[in-house]
C-alpha cells in the first residue's frame, strides 16, 4: 500500500527517539495517514535540535531517554525554536511524576510507547495545552514520600548506580551534602541501605532502574 501523496494540509511531525526500529515503524504509520507526515527523524538530542532549527514542524514526538540528553530538558529548547509547535512525549516510563514534569516543561501529551497507535495518532492531531493527553497509567498519583527536588535528584543518581562521590560531582554539590541527602532519602523510604532505597523507590514507581529518571 502506497502512502497518500504529500499535501499542504498534512500535519508535519518531527520524530526524536534513539530507538531506530520504533522511529521507522512510527514514520511508516504517519506516512499512511491522510493528515499526518514525518518531516524529519533524529536519534540524538543534538541532531534533533539541528533538525528542529532547519525544518518546519507542527508536532514533535520526543522520547525521555536520549543518548546525549534527557527529553525533559529538550522540551523547552524545542519550544524556543518553534514556539507554536506541540510536544508529545512517548516513553517507556509512563510515571505520574514524569507526566507532571513533562507538562510543566511544555508538553501537551504524555504517553507510554506501548499505547495504542490510534491513541498516539489522536494525540498528534489534537492534543494541546488546553486539552493535554496523559496515559491512564501516568494519571495514577505518585506515592507521597515527601522527598525534596534535590533528594529526588540524588535518588535518581543512586538508581543509575552512582556512589556518593560521583553523585556530588554530577550534581555540583559537596560530598557532605550528598551524604546528608542520601541519609534523608533512606529515612523517608524507611530503609537502612542505599540498595534498599533504590529497590524501594523502584517498587514505588519513583524511579526506573537504568534510567536517568
Amino acid at each position: 500500500m502506497l502512502p497518500p501523496p504529500e499535501t499542504p494540509g498534512r500535519i508535519p511531525v518531527l520524530l526524536l527517539d534513539d530507538h531506530r526500529v520504533f522511529t521507522d515503524l512510527l514514520e511508516l504509520s504517519l506516512g499512511l495517514q491522510p493528515d499526518l507526515h514525518c518531516v524529519a527523524v533524529a536519534h540524538t538530542a543534538r541532531e534533533g535540535l539541528a533538525k528542529a532549527a532547519a525544518v518546519d514542524f507542527a508536532v514533535a514526538v520526543v522520547d525521555l531517554q536520549l543518548p546525549d540528553a534527557g527529553g525533559l530538558d529538550l522540551i523547552p529548547r524545542l519550544r524556543e525554536l518553534r514556539p507554536h509547535a506541540r510536544i508529545v512525549v512517548l516513553t517507556a516510563h509512563p510515571r505520574a511524576d514524569l507526566a507532571d514534569r513533562a507538562l510543566a516543561a511544555g508538553a501537551v501529551a504524555f504517553l507510554g510507547k506501548d499505547a495504542a497507535l490510534a491513541t498516539i495518532l489522536a494525540a498528534l492531531r489534537s492534543a494541546d495545552a488546553a486539552r493535554p493527553v496523559v496515559e491512564a497509567e501516568a494519571c495514577r498519583p505518585a506515592p507521597r514520600i515527601g522527598l525534596t527536588h534535590r533528594e529526588y535528584d540524588v535518588l535518581r543518581q543512586l538508581g543509575q548506580g552512582l556512589d556518593a562521590s560521583r553523585i556530588a560531582t554530577t550534581l555540583g554539590i559537596s560530598l557532605h551534602t550528598t551524604r546528608d541527602h542520601i541519609k534523608s532519602v533512606m529515612a523517608k523510604l524507611g530503609v537502612h541501605s542505599q540498595l534498599g532505597a533504590v529497590v524501594s523507590a523502584e517498587r514505588l514507581g519513583l524511579i526506573s532502574l537504568g534510567s536517568r529518571y
